[in-house]
C-alpha cells in the first residue's frame, strides 16, 4: 500500500474505478452519471492513480536497488504529482483525461496486452475495493 494514499473507503474506490472503467470503455451514460461525484472529489482520481501506479513503479524492499530501479521510483513518482498538478489546477475538465491516462497505464504496463485493459482494471478494482474493505473491517475489530 503506498504510502501517500491513506486508505480511501471502499465506496470511494469502487467509485474512482468505475468512472476510469466507464471512460476506458466509452460508456458515456455511466460516465455522466458518475462525473459530478468524481469532479467534487478532486483527490479521487490522482488517489486511485497511486493504487495502481505506486506499487508498480515504488523501490521494492525485495530486491537489490539499481540504477533502473530508482529511475522507475522516480518517473513513477513524476507521474502521480503530474496527475495530482492536473487534478488540482484544472479539477472539472482533468476527470476524463485522468481517467483515460489511467486506463492508458494499466493497458500498457499492467495487462497482458493492451486490449486487456478492462479486464485489467476490473481485476484492479475488486483487489483495491477488497482491501479498503479489509481496513475498515480491521478498524472496526479494533474499537470493539
Amino acid at each position: 500500500m503506498s504510502p501517500i494514499v491513506p486508505s480511501l473507503p471502499p465506496h470511494l474506490v469502487q467509485l474512482g474505478f468505475d468512472y476510469v472503467l466507464a471512460v476506458a470503455t466509452g460508456d458515456d451514460a455511466t460516465a455522466a452519471r458518475l462525473v459530478p461525484e468524481v469532479e467534487q472529489l478532486s483527490g479521487l482520481l490522482p488517489a486511485i492513480a497511486e493504487l495502481i501506479v505506486f506499487p508498480v513503479t515504488a523501490l521494492s524492499d525485495d530486491t537489490e536497488p539499481c540504477a533502473d530501479s530508482f529511475v522507475l521510483d522516480e518517473v513513477g513518482v513524476i507521474y502521480l504529482m503530474a496527475i495530482r498538478e492536473w487534478a488540482t489546477h484544472a479539477p472539472a475538465a482533468a476527470a476524463p483525461g485522468i481517467a483515460r491516462t489511467i486506463a492508458h497505464f494499466v493497458g500498457q504496463v499492467l495487462a497482458d496486452a493492451p486490449k486487456d485493459v478492462v479486464p485489467a482494471l476490473r481485476a484492479l478494482r475488486d483487489e483495491q475495493v477488497a482491501r479498503a474493505r479489509a481496513v475498515v473491517e480491521n478498524v472496526v475489530a479494533l474499537h470493539r
